[in-house]
């Protein structure tokens, strides 16, 4: 495009941008069509010929659609088409008919949890270029959708499928999803080998000897099934991302030789061991929250681990994870750890760190962290218990900050009609433990709990 064409392009569309937003709500921006309220029941002709959308998504509607709601679209230049129902204020689109759309350049065809059966699917093939489909939550199956060859992404979750016997069709096919449909035999699979990320949560599955020939896979999800090993899994070479979380007898140990797995889920298992992870060097991001019986002594090896959970895991002491420098996210909230060791000033890139519902005493090596001022406050969780202290603890609390201005002549907790960040108290807690530490005085977690109790509702 030339430089007087693209600046013929931008004006047209503002124009065009401009006549929607009057009259519809409507916002062409970026090559993106939002379609606002509207008091009717069809997408008429003055959005069907639109020359500069690429993507068109009917997020904002908001009418009630009755059942002979259409939508008729030509267009050479949309490339996606957004109609999913979740998208769409939880309407459905009852009487869609692919014939009334000629979009000869249609990539992405969004038609989620539309009510959508599979006679309504009989033309897809006329779109030549579509190589990504959702239909996750309609009752359809592949009869018409196995001879769209170019697809390389389907979502077909909560289909109510019957069989997938067609699959092997698609040929070009790298990602899918076909989660939720229970009693399902996926042994067809094993044919489609092109595939590279594959979700099969929630569908029941005690075996998967099938994917041992999925030899591509890198990312699985196979989360919420009733599976008992790992072995199959353990041959998947490639795999980069593995979820079996609420696997809760599964056994772990054929994966010890997924040596290039990076990101790996295991919460809700009821592990005890992980030593098959002490050889999973490469691993940066690590679930293994409500474990409750678990044993983290190998997760020391695991150097380059940058994000882990270990919530409601019954751990006393985080001791062993000191070698891990390169954690970057670290939750150890809801477990029985009294005291954290000063080596945690050691993972000096810590942005998030999640220690709540703990029985920590001592709070000084939080403070003291060099990286505390930094902490995600968005996504770190407060470090204190948010139960309301009694009238005896708030009033000793009190008593320790108006000793503790008179010594560092703080300023003022900010009264409840003031909005105050949680960064600004902490900055006075972190003054007033400064002055305890030097001072020898330890102050408990329930005391500075109480500090962020009377941050919250006020101090006279």
């Amino acid at each position: 495009m030339t430089k007087n064409q693209s600046n013929e392009y931008k004006d047209n569309t503002q124009q065009y941008d401009q006549k929607m937003t009057l009259r519809y709500e409507d916002k062409i921006q970026d090559g993106i069509l939002q379609i606002g309220d509207r008091d009717k029941n069809s997408i008429d002709s003055e959005v069907t010929n639109l020359m500069f959308v690429e993507k068109f998504n009917i997020q904002a509607l908001k009418l009630c659609i009755r059942k002979d709601m259409y939508v008729q679209l030509r267009s050479n230049t949309i490339k996606e088409l957004i109609l999913g129902t979740q998208r769409f204020k939880g309407n459905k689109l009852l009487n869609l008919n692919l014939d009334d759309l000629e979009l000869e350049n249609l990539e992405v065809l969004d038609l989620e949890n539309n009510n959508i059966v599979n006679d309504q699917l009989y033309n897809l093939t006329k779109f030549k270029k579509l190589n990504t489909l959702n239909v996750s939550w309609n009752k359809v199956g592949l009869n018409y959708i196995h001879s769209v060859t170019g697809i390389t992404k389907l979502y077909m979750s909560k289909c109510n499928l019957k069989n997938i016997d067609l699959i092997s069709s698609l040929v070009n096919l790298q990602e899918l999803d076909l989660s939720k449909n229970t009693d399902l035999d996926l042994s067809p699979l094993c044919k489609v080998k092109s595939l590279k990320k594959l979700s099969m949560r929630e569908c029941g599955l005690t075996n998967i000897d099938y994917i041992t020939q999925l030899i591509n896979l890198e990312v699985l999800n196979l989360a919420y099934n009733q599976l008992l090993t790992t072995k199959s899994i353990g041959q998947l070479i490639n795999l980069k991302q593995l979820d079996i979380s609420w696997n809760k007898k599964i056994d772990i140990s054929p994966l010890n030789d997924l040596v290039g797995l990076i990101k790996l889920n295991f919460s809700y298992c009821k592990l005890t061991q992980v030593s098959a992870l002490k050889h999973l060097t490469n691993l940066q991001e690590l679930d293994l929250s409500f474990n409750y019986d678990i044993n983290i002594t190998e997760l020391q090896y695991l150097k380059k681990l940058t994000h882990l959970n270990l919530e409601y895991c019954n751990l006393v002491s985080i001791y062993v994870l000191r070698p891990l420098v390169n954690l970057e996210e670290l939750d150890i909230s809801r477990n029985k750890i009294v005291y954290l060791d000063a080596h945690l000033n050691e993972m000096k890139k810590l942005q998030t760190f999640r220690v709540e519902r703990n029985r920590i005493s001592d709070l000084k090596s939080i403070f003291k962290h060099p990286n505390y001022n930094n902490f995600d406050e968005k996504k770190s969780i407060n470090i204190f218990n948010q139960t309301k202290p009694s009238k005896e603890e708030v009033r000793q609390a009190k008593q320790i900050i108006r000793i503790e201005r008179q010594n560092l002549k703080l300023k003022e907790i900010p009264h409840k009609t003031h909005q105050t960040t949680f960064s600004n108290f902490k900055q006075e807690i972190n003054a007033v433990l400064n002055n305890a530490c030097q001072s020898q005085i330890q102050f408990t977690a329930n005391v500075v709990r109480i500090f962020q109790f009377l941050n919250q509702v006020g101090f006279e």
